[in-house]
């Protein structure tokens, strides 16, 4: 017969358990909640919840203007040397 313990000696991990009481599971524990809902529904909570627009502070602000800016500018370059290689085969 086969003792309780695994090859290096340790005990086995305890199962653990969601909620003490099936009838009334603790809403509070998120695992509880996810083991109550059927998948559908779980989907649907999930696809309505809102975060909303983060609130960036100035200096985030300015680095990502600054970072659109460059990637406007990198793309008139590119467009530019595109033109100038195409007219130059001709």
């Amino acid at each position: 017969m086969k003792s309780g313990k695994s090859r290096t000696g340790a005990n086995p991990p305890e199962l653990e358990t969601i909620g003490a009481d099936p009838e009334r599971p603790n809403l509070n524990d998120p695992r509880a909640v996810l083991a109550v809902l059927e998948t559908d529904q779980v989907v649907a909570q999930k696809s309505r919840t809102r975060f909303g627009r983060r609130k960036f502070s100035f200096a985030l602000k300015a680095l990502l203007w600054s970072l659109r800016a460059y990637v406007v500018l990198m793309l008139v370059i590119v467009v530019i040397a595109v033109f100038r290689a195409l007219h130059a085969l001709h």
